[in-house]
């Protein structure tokens, strides 16, 4: 079964990450970054990034994309939902859903940027391989290190 982990940290206006993905002997075969939206929730059509945890991984045919994607679900987050791993380069490019790419550049007030994303999301797709059906699982794992204005952990900004 492959697994999909993701560390996840709080930047200014969005969530960034690295995802790793593993083979079915625990070997890394690949990594990018990954960028979702600052805010986290579980209600649909509102841009908010998913809960950290375990989710279930399938393929899902995305009508909005044209093609098979990687979809992310559990008991919290639905299917319908519609969690989705694909390619964008900027937060208007996701409705919650996890953008990778292979540089991330955070830009101040221009907001957080993916780069190379659709080569990105190629190679990510090539090394989950071509079976008609994925068996896997994603672990999101929420590492975020936001400081205050002092360089201080800002407890307020921690998840709970």
């Amino acid at each position: 079964m492959k697994k999909i982990i993701i560390h996840r940290q709080i930047e200014a206006d969005a969530t960034i990450g690295t995802l790793f993905l593993y083979d079915d002997e625990g070997n890394n075969i690949f990594s990018c970054k990954t960028l979702e939206p600052l805010k986290e929730g579980k209600e649909r059509d509102k841009r908010l990034r998913i809960p950290a945890g375990k989710y279930g991984l399938e393929w899902h045919e995305s009508a909005r994309f044209k093609e098979r994607l990687p979809i992310l679900y559990n008991i919290d987050v639905p299917k319908d939902r519609c969690i989705l791993i694909h390619a964008g380069n900027y937060l208007k490019d996701t409705d919650g859903c996890i953008l990778v790419g292979a540089n991330l550049l955070l830009r101040g007030e221009a907001g957080a940027m993916i780069t190379r994303s659709r080569d990105t999301l190629k190679e990510l797709l090539k090394a989950l391989g071509d079976e008609d059906t994925i068996h896997g699982i994603c672990e999101i794992r929420a590492e975020f290190e936001t400081k205050d204005k002092d360089g201080k952990p800002n407890e307020d900004d921690m998840p709970s």
